[in-house]
């Protein structure tokens, strides 16, 4: 899977939150609205390149629509980040939160037991 840029990142984040859309909707929900309809119109096809977003036609208009899920993305994304910085083993993040202190004891447990739960299932 491709990067995104924070702005396409952004963009992904309306359209998974809003659903299909045109590009003039788009820039009505975007925070920046000072961003030109063309260069958010060429953000967009940019993204349906890289395969985040498809579109369907209206005459000659598009309206765009995910072409990935949100969850997807984050999973992939995630993957990505196991992978480069911690050798490909979850067991070094899980270990990374707990010395920093980001995820309790409590929290641990709990992790363990809803692991637990889903292996039985």
């Amino acid at each position: 899977m491709k990067k995104l840029t924070q702005k396409e990142e952004e963009i992904m984040q309306l359209f998974w939150a809003e659903g299909p859309m045109f590009v003039k909707d788009l820039q009505k929900k975007y925070p920046d609205q000072k961003l030109h309809y063309n260069t958010l119109s060429t953000m967009v096809r940019a993204l349906e390149e890289k395969g985040f977003i498809s579109h369907e036609t209206f005459g000659k208009t598009h309206r765009y629509f995910a072409a990935i899920s949100e969850a997807d993305y984050r999973k992939k994304t995630l993957g990505n980040v196991v992978q480069k910085y911690f050798d490909n083993s979850y067991q070094r993040v899980v270990s990374m939160f707990v010395e920093e202190e980001n995820l309790s004891l409590d929290e641990l447990k709990k992790l363990i037991q809803d692991i637990e739960k889903s292996k039985e299932s």
